[in-house]
């Protein structure tokens, strides 16, 4: 007779996310996940039809849990560069739990997985997108006179958006230089 396991779902996904933060997103497997549960792989399908839910499950526990932080962050009312600059260090400490950026390490996953993982992480991307517009639109020392239809705010916070997602990618510590991009940008007399 098997042994009962309380939570087996979440036992797997535990494995799955520690093998993603101490190996790489990239290395998690399913023979590797059974062997440290200590259950046959046959039982990982039963919760995890096909690797690629068990990678968008790791992603979409990333992102969630960095939404919240964020989101907390940004009711403390920031101007525009204190919250990219919030936003971009919360951003880069919980890719820092990782031992490989992860965000570089999505293009070497099977195309499907990879495929299943950004659409999660657009879904996030999307949030964040949301409270980068909103916070140019909260902060008074912005003009309003520097929008036209081909610099919006919009494009303006996809551009930023982009740039941190580049600068996470490389693992880039100090974000000095584009904080002040962005202030000769905004604020500029």
């Amino acid at each position: 007779m098997g042994k009962l396991i309380e939570n087996p779902k979440d036992m797997i996904f535990q494995s799955a996310k520690s093998i993603a933060k101490s190996k790489g997103i990239d290395k998690v497997n399913i023979r590797l996940v059974a062997k440290d549960c200590g259950i046959a792989v046959g039982t990982i399908y039963n919760y995890f039809p096909q690797k690629k839910d068990l990678i968008v499950a790791i992603i979409e526990d990333f992102w969630s849990g960095a939404f919240k932080e964020i989101r907390k962050h940004n009711a403390e009312n920031k101007d525009f560069l204190a919250q990219v600059t919030s936003t971009y260090n919360c951003l880069s400490f919980y890719l820092s739990n990782f031992k490989e950026n992860w965000l570089h390490q999505l293009s070497f996953l099977k195309a499907d997985e990879k495929m299943a993982g950004r659409k999660k992480e657009d879904e996030y991307f999307q949030n964040v997108y949301g409270i980068i517009v909103r916070t140019i639109e909260n902060d008074p020392k912005i003009s309003e006179n520097i929008w036209n239809e081909d610099f919006t705010k919009e494009k303006f916070a996809s551009f930023v958006f982009n740039n941190m997602l580049i600068m996470l990618r490389y693992d880039e510590k100090d974000i000095g230089f584009f904080i002040q991009c962005l202030k000769k940008i905004l604020y500029a007399k």
